[in-house]
């Protein structure tokens, strides 16, 4: 397997810098080798990338060599997609099939959208002396592990036994998705009832592998909701956000709710330690729209540029969301 990190395009990227920062392409291109964990290794060091997306090209090779591969990716703390290099421009093209499967697993973010791109898995065999013979359910167990050690359903491996090993068994992306084979950057929103100073608050966050998107309901006096919107990332990132931005507000489902110039009066924007705060008291239409949305977003934005945003997918939290908001409702001394 041969590593690359090469130039693109202006246009590319800014493309990429939009969605992934100053993530570092490294393309992974042919059949993996027992010593590609290694060769990764040394290209990580010689070209002193700190921050990587290893995007493949492969259709397997070594079993083992797969899964070292993946655990190295993981220790790393890099993502994974499927591309291809050509023009100076990434392309969404290739295949991650068999031991390049194990591989891709490694991500923390682990992109992958169907399309021309694909990610197929099947039943393992022994390659030459990659897997001594009687010790397939040894192998099993390892392969079922590590899996589930880098948040891939085992439900993936039992599919992969289903297929021989001559076939492949190509996943569509709401399957890799299902099997949480692919995350796209993204974990499951999390809701949870806090408390400070004596106050019960409700915090809804969707992490990401770069930032997290955190949001935080108060019940406001009378009755009313209050909501924090953050874009969770370190101290400098916050600030230089804050500084650059002239205005902040929140899409539920694409609906604008609630824009403020910044310098304005209660503009409800302001950086703490590592976050970006955009703060609202939400009238009773904009409780009743939050609650039948899909995804909420947090915008900080400059005229004329493109906003820095945190969004959380609530469908899986809404109903602990209306309870929140229920409670507020009848609560005597909201907001005191």
């Amino acid at each position: 397997m041969t590593f690359t990190a090469p130039k693109h395009s202006p246009v590319d990227v800014i493309t990429w810098m939009s969605l992934h920062g100053g993530t570092t392409r490294i393309y992974a291109d042919g059949e993996i080798t027992a010593t590609s964990a290694i060769e990764l290794q040394q290209f990580v060091r010689a070209n002193h990338i700190e921050s990587g997306m290893v995007l493949f090209n492969s259709p397997g090779g070594s079993l083992m060599g797969g899964v070292s591969l993946g655990n190295t990716i993981r220790k790393l703390g890099f993502d994974s997609g499927i591309a291809t290099y050509a023009s100076v421009e990434m392309v969404a093209s290739g295949i991650c099939a068999s031991a390049c499967a194990y591989a891709f697993a490694g991500g923390r973010g682990r992109y992958y959208s169907g399309g021309n791109t694909k990610l197929g898995i099947h039943q393992f065999y022994s390659q030459g002396s990659d897997i001594g013979n009687g010790t397939s359910q040894e192998v099993s167990g390892l392969l079922v592990a590590y899996l589930q050690r880098m948040g891939v359903d085992a439900l993936a491996f039992a599919a992969s036994a289903s297929v021989q090993p001559n076939d492949i068994l190509w996943l569509s992306a709401a399957e890799a998705s299902r099997l949480h084979f692919a995350n796209n950057g993204m974990q499951s929103t999390t809701a949870e009832l806090k408390q400070a100073q004596g106050l019960t608050y409700l915090r809804v966050e969707q992490k990401y592998t770069g930032y997290s998107a955190r949001f935080i309901f108060n019940c406001a006096r009378g009755g009313g909701l209050m909501m924090m919107g953050g874009i969770v990332t370190d101290p400098r990132d916050a600030k230089q956000k804050y500084d650059w931005a002239t205005q902040s507000f929140f899409t539920f489902d694409g609906q604008t709710i609630q824009t403020k110039r910044k310098g304005s009066a209660s503009d409800g924007l302001s950086p703490s330690d590592s976050t970006i705060w955009v703060m609202r008291v939400l009238a009773p239409a904009e409780v009743q729209k939050l609650l039948t949305s899909k995804t909420i977003t947090t915008w900080v934005a400059a005229d004329g540029a493109v906003g820095a945003t945190g969004a959380a997918d609530i469908s899986g939290v809404r109903d602990k969301i209306r309870d929140f908001v229920n409670n507020c409702s009848y609560n005597p001394h909201a907001g005191n």
